[in-house]
């Protein structure tokens, strides 16, 4: 035999007509929202600094590259030109900007800076003029005796005392600058 509720037949219509209360309504609160955006935001911008800082790192560490690339391509020239120098009589001019001289194919070789900060070194071959390194800050050519000590240039027509050329040169990109020093023997002398 079935049972019959004893409750009072107003509470059971109002259990029915009432949903059931739940502990907590499905989704987010506004507060919840907010703590979730400001920590969103918060990683998102630490982020971004170390993108930021990983494009920086590697555009100074390619235009280093690039300055580098110049110089040594810069004195691997004068150095391979300084072996074709014509003879003893062959260094026209021998300033700490200037080096020119005439090679075995009788061809009039220099090598010139203007002194500015940022201009280029050029290669001149018989009046044809190319870059050798751009943003030059600093170049310096020194000479140098058979002896090792520092050369007082004799040129052109006289003999010259020169020997070894050393070359310092900084070159300069933005902020940045790189130097470099090297050498080189004049092979015919």
């Amino acid at each position: 035999m079935p049972q019959h509720s004893t409750r009072d037949p107003d509470d059971m219509v109002h259990e029915l007509l009432t949903p059931p209360r739940r502990r907590r309504e499905q989704g987010f609160t506004l507060p919840e929202l907010l703590i979730v955006i400001v920590v969103a935001s918060i990683v998102a911008v630490a982020f971004s600094t170390m993108f930021i800082e990983a494009v920086k790192t590697y555009q100074f560490m390619d235009a280093e590259k690039d300055m580098l690339e110049d110089a040594r391509y810069a004195e691997e020239r004068v150095s391979r030109e300084l072996k074709r120098v014509k003879d003893n009589t062959s260094i026209t001019t021998a300033s700490a900007t200037t080096l020119a001289f005439v090679d075995r194919g009788n061809a009039t070789v220099s090598f010139s800076w203007s002194g500015v900060s940022g201009a280029n070194l050029l290669y001149t071959k018989n009046g044809s003029s190319q870059t050798l390194a751009k943003g030059v800050d600093s170049l310096a050519f020194q000479y140098w005796t058979k002896n090792g000590a520092a050369a007082t240039p004799v040129l052109s027509p006289s003999a010259t005392d020169i020997w070894r050329v050393t070359i310092y040169m900084r070159l300069i990109k933005g902020s940045q600058t790189v130097a470099s020093f090297g050498a080189a023997f004049v092979r015919s002398l």
